[in-house]
């Protein structure tokens, strides 16, 4: 049987909970001192309110987070353990975490919030980084997490399991909760239906798993999560699978704001629906069906515990987010002859490609991206390809039996902006700026992904989409490390990437598995080789490029005008800017 609106919120996995959940290793490092924070145009006060502003994400209710033991005996959220995940901890001052959790963990509370007060994921978890260089520790706003998912997920699984099936702990555990807030009258029955509904699970999370890639530290595949829990969990359809094997690194944030196209094939433009389609696939309660998984009446099947005040709260901050500036004196100083030269290499083989196109008459200085198709840039292709290809019975919701990714979420992402928009009370002279910059909801399907400017770029290895590729030197090479290993955020200032892990808890990627191929965006003389987007550089013009990555700001990065937004590969241009869709202008 479906689980009731009330049980769905005790159940609810985080997402992806389903993947890798009973397998995933679980990172070691040491305690690392205070962060430097760089600057990147935030105040102490933006920053919190970035880390720790909910989204209306649930992963349990907060007593139960409190009160729950991982299979060791120590608390779940231990900040040694949680430091092993990758997770960032903040200072015992920081404003709105009260239970001194790490960054990117907030506090639903409120009618959205449900019966009791819900611990939930923000796009801080996954959108915040550090680096380290011989002891220093560098905070990096918007940047790419090094958290495992993966990890962090298989503790959650494991402490649910191990607490329902040893009654001793059971009994512990719903004595804390209850001392932590949780009615008394309802916590033997709440955590039951979450262990059972865990317990039931087992064998299609392990099939699953067996036939995804695993992502491992600082990957996610993203829009296969959101799918999946929407048209397979919270839509009660569980022939509605696909294929977790496209796992991509967490993007960087700075910028986006200005860019008309994102994530990593540019298939969504308005901010509001790709915040919205985030916070489902990161586990927001929804409405949809009832206990039997008949569809719930509209509008009520609409309404989720999503705050759409504090989604658009989270995108104008991340507006003034800056890139990070290079800090010259703890990676080392800049050789501006080196730059000067890096910057000419720029201009001649890269800027084409990831050069700014501001967007003529724009009213938010718009950027138009190229998305470059997939026969010519080269990279793995899964990302672009299970969102276009992955199709799902929408029948509940009025569709097909073979809804795409992208008509499915369109519908969904519509509905519940416009009902949420409605019952909290944002009025209709402020829906567009809501939305952000008055932009229509699309989604489209390119055959490609997009190439976004660089600057910044230092600060987020590994690179290409799927983090296939450890450093900037290996992506300007003509051959590629085979494998290698992640879960080290010790900077190599030489080749701008991570200093490869070491220990037997750090992870493998291997480029020979579906999703993880490092080839494609070659540079190199083999004009016959797929993905070849230039010619060979020599070892010193690859430290000439690198040095213009640490040096370079907007102040002197390619700029050009274009009067119309670049087209997308596969897509009709009717359908990415269809009619009364055209971009916000002067």
């Amino acid at each position: 049987m479906v689980a009731s609106k009330l049980q769905r919120l005790l159940i609810v996995p985080i997402v992806g909970l389903f993947a890798w959940a009973l397998a995933a290793g679980v990172r070691a490092e040491s305690p690392l001192p205070v962060p430097l924070s760089l600057d990147q145009g935030w105040s102490a006060t933006t920053e919190q309110a970035f880390y720790y502003t909910p989204q209306g994400t649930v992963v349990m209710p907060v007593s139960w987070l409190r009160a729950l033991d991982a299979p060791d005996g120590k608390p779940l959220m231990a900040p040694e353990r949680m430091r092993r995940l990758g997770f960032l901890l903040d200072g015992p001052a920081a404003t709105g975490n009260p239970y001194h959790w790490p960054i990117g963990f907030a506090i639903n509370s409120g009618p959205l919030a449900g019966p009791v007060p819900t611990a939930g994921l923000t796009c801080a978890a996954c959108h915040t980084s550090e680096i380290t260089y011989k002891g220093r520790v560098m905070r990096v706003d918007g940047g790419q997490a090094n958290i495992d998912l993966d990890g962090f997920k298989k503790i959650v699984s494991d402490a649910i399991l191990a607490t329902g099936g040893d009654p001793g702990r059971k009994a512990a555990f719903e004595a804390r909760a209850v001392e932590f807030g949780f009615p008394k009258d309802a916590i033997g029955p709440a955590f039951e239906a979450r262990y059972q509904a865990l317990k039931a699970s087992i064998p299609e999370r392990m099939k699953y798993a067996a036939a995804s890639t695993r992502a491992g530290p600082g990957r996610n595949d993203a829009l296969a999560a959101i799918a999946l829990t929407v048209f397979n969990y919270d839509l009660g359809v569980p022939t509605n699978t696909n294929r977790a094997t496209a796992p991509v690194d967490f993007p960087y944030l700075w910028d986006i704001a200005r860019f008309d196209w994102v994530q990593y094939n540019g298939a969504v433009h308005q901010p509001m629906a790709r915040n919205i389609g985030e916070a489902l696939g990161v586990g927001a309660v929804t409405n949809f069906i009832d206990a039997s998984g008949n569809l719930n009446p509209a509008p009520d099947r609409w309404r989720t515990s999503i705050p759409v005040g504090n989604l658009y709260a989270i995108e104008t901050l991340i507006e003034s987010l800056k890139p990070p500036r290079w800090p010259a004196a703890i990676l080392g100083a800049i050789d501006p002859a080196k730059a000067a030269r890096g910057k000419q290499l720029f201009g001649q083989n890269c800027a084409a490609c990831h050069g700014v196109r501001a967007l003529a008459g724009s009213a938010s200085d718009e950027w138009s991206l190229k998305v470059i198709a997939l026969d010519k840039i080269g990279t793995d292709p899964n990302q672009a390809e299970n969102f276009r290809n992955d199709t799902y019975d929408g029948t509940k919701l009025g569709l097909t039996k073979t809804t795409t990714a992208g008509e499915g979420l369109l519908a969904v992402t519509n509905a519940i902006r416009d009902q949420a928009y409605v019952d909290q009370g944002v009025p209709e002279s402020q829906r567009a700026k809501y939305d952000g910059y008055g932009r229509k909801n699309v989604l489209t399907m390119p055959c490609g992904y997009k190439a976004r400017p660089l600057v910044g770029v230092w600060a987020t290895p590994p690179f290409l989409h799927n983090g296939s590729v450890p450093s900037i030197f290996a992506l300007l090479s003509e051959q590629r490390p085979a494998t290698f290993r992640t879960g080290s955020v010790e900077y190599d200032p030489v080749h701008l990437g991570f200093v490869e892990a070491t220990g037997p808890s750090a992870m493998t990627v291997d480029t020979t598995l579906p999703g993880n191929s490092n080839a494609g965006h070659w540079f190199t003389d083999d004009r016959t080789r797929k993905g070849r987007i230039g010619r060979r550089f020599t070892d010193a013009e690859k430290y000439d490029l690198i040095e213009y990555l640490k040096a370079t700001t907007y102040a002197d990065y390619p700029r050009t005008v274009v009067l119309h937004p670049d087209p997308q590969p596969c897509v009709a241009a009717s359908q990415a800017y269809p009619a009364g869709n055209e971009r916000t202008t002067k």
